[in-house]
């Protein structure tokens, strides 16, 4: 694994000389790369599936079984298709991904990158910024999509929060105040029994950081050992032995009102398609005319839920301070 600073000087332009325009898209190495440093300081990007393709829009197969496929046997016969000792085939179906174009511009004037007291060190500072901040931004889009949406950003595509409301399980859970045990006992409830196998290593609760605030302090509130090792958040929240992931994506989609409501989103991590197109540049160009050198992030993004009937959305969950 190369270092920040040694992915930064492969995947960007040489920082000491801002002449004109670098117009090569990263080689896939770097483009890899790249999405990992995106990902280093996110919460669900890092944990969901990632894929990547050279088309713009492409489809990853998935192979599932809905019914049990152990029959009766019989000594040196075949199962004969009749009831009860029925041949299974799989049921297969195709996750399709569409990027949209996102881009970033980081105007820089030629002042602050002569005079800043860090030197050429700043620039190197000023590039894994703007990474980690693209890697937010992708988060947000994915997690918060909503083409409903007034913000124009949000309104690119239906992310995992949309599409589990419209073809996953979800429930309206405004009348459990801030009961989230409760909450968090429906939310499970409403996963159909043949997802549950598994969901306590490769399942997740991602929640806001609000209601993983409260409810550490709804558990710590019991005055135990348990209660104060939670509070200090020694301890990982689970649930029915599910993590419960504080995920401040989530945070950002809470809309404000009396009182303040959020979602939370239960599922197998690998059930969250983050797809990427294989064509990302990270560049730098400087205007002589403006005296301004700016770094522009170029990305394809789409977000998927790979089977959303093995998805819960619980929304306007009370998250108010």
């Amino acid at each position: 694994m190369l270092s920040t600073e040694e992915l930064l000087r492969k995947a960007v332009l040489d920082t000491t000389d801002f002449g004109g325009a670098n117009e090569a898209p990263l080689s896939i190495h770097q483009v890899t790369q790249f999405i990992e440093l995106m990902q280093a300081e996110q919460v669900m990007l890092k944990d969901v599936r990632v894929v990547t393709s050279a088309a713009n829009k492409w489809q990853e197969s998935i192979v599932n079984f809905s019914s049990r496929i152990a029959k009766p046997g019989t000594e040196g016969s075949r199962l004969d298709n009749t009831a009860g000792y029925e041949r299974v085939a799989p049921a297969t179906d195709l996750v399709e991904l569409s990027t949209v174009l996102i881009r970033g511009e980081v105007p820089v004037t030629d002042e602050v990158l002569e005079d800043n007291v860090a030197g050429s060190a700043f620039v190197g500072s000023l590039e894994r910024t703007i990474a980690d901040r693209f890697g937010i931004d992708i988060e947000e889009l994915m997690v918060n999509g909503n083409t409903a949406s007034g913000d124009v950003y949000l309104a690119q595509f239906e992310g995992w929060l949309e599409q589990t409301k419209n073809t996953g399980n979800s429930f309206d859970a405004s009348s459990y105040a801030q009961d989230y045990q409760e909450i968090l006992k429906q939310t499970l409830i409403k996963m159909p029994v043949r997802y549950l196998r598994g969901l306590t290593s490769t399942g997740r609760f991602y929640v806001p950081i609000r209601f993983e605030q409260k409810y550490r302090d709804i558990l710590a509130a019991r005055g135990t050992a348990l209660g104060d090792e939670t509070l200090e958040g020694a301890r990982p929240l689970r649930y029915q032995g599910i993590p419960i992931v504080g995920v401040p994506s989530l945070d950002l989609g809470i809309t404000a009102g009396s009182p303040d409501t959020g979602s939370i989103l239960l599922c197998a991590k690998d059930n969250l398609y983050a797809g990427f197109h294989r064509h990302m540049k990270f560049e730098t160009w400087r205007d002589p005319r403006e005296g301004v050198t700016s770094f522009v992030v170029t990305a394809r993004v789409d977000a998927k839920v790979a089977i959303p009937a093995a998805a819960v959305c619980a929304y306007t969950v009370d998250v108010e301070p």
